[in-house]
């Protein structure tokens, strides 16, 4: 297989969602078999979400968080859709985790507006799992969706913070919005 340099991060992003096609089809096929024998828990289907052409793989939906691998803009999207308890919390992280470095991307969405404040325990689990997670991952942009409560905006930044201190470089950037956050990671 030959290898092209690409100078335009469009390049980039489409030579790296060729190369990864495959690893999305391999991946869709295992977590399907996965789910299959999970029957009876709470794993949420797996698979193409619903729509021709959508782009987006669901690897993981449950009651508390949907992970979902966006093909065409080649990103991670973490949505919690409720406030969540320390167990789901640690599943849901350990999953986005596992697919950050599955699938090498560089570009991570996280939407917390639903999720409510962590535990001092879990900060603190948190900030552990992340700087483990990110030094050995090649992510860039982490791109935080964050409610308007003031306590969770502080968590957040103080969790970056901490973090930024042990992991090598990447940019953060806080949105009230998906939208917003996605028009920054798109940004060159």
């Amino acid at each position: 297989m030959a290898f092209r340099f690409y100078s335009t991060l469009q390049g980039k992003k489409r030579a790296l969602a060729t190369g990864l096609e495959n690893i999305f089809d391999k991946l869709s096929n295992k977590m399907k078999g996965e789910a299959e024998e999970a029957q009876g828990r709470d794993s949420g289907a797996v698979g193409e979400s619903t729509g021709t052409g959508s782009g987006r793989l669901v690897l993981l939906e449950t009651s508390f968080v949907e992970i979902v691998l966006d093909k065409r803009h080649v990103l991670l999207c973490v949505r919690w859709l409720r406030q969540v308890t320390s167990s789901e919390y640690r599943h849901g992280t350990r999953e986005t985790g596992r697919f950050l470095l599955d699938l090498g991307l560089e570009l991570l969405l996280v939407n917390n507006q639903r999720m409510g404040v962590l535990t001092i325990e879990d900060q603190g689990w948190l900030a552990r799992i992340s700087i483990e997670v990110i030094s050995r991952s090649r992510l860039q942009r982490l791109a935080i969706v964050s409610s308007t409560d003031m306590l969770q905006q502080l968590t957040n930044e103080v969790l970056d913070s901490r973090v930024k201190e042990e992991t090598p470089h990447f940019y953060t950037q806080y949105f009230l919005s998906e939208q917003s956050a996605l028009e920054w990671l798109m940004q060159p």
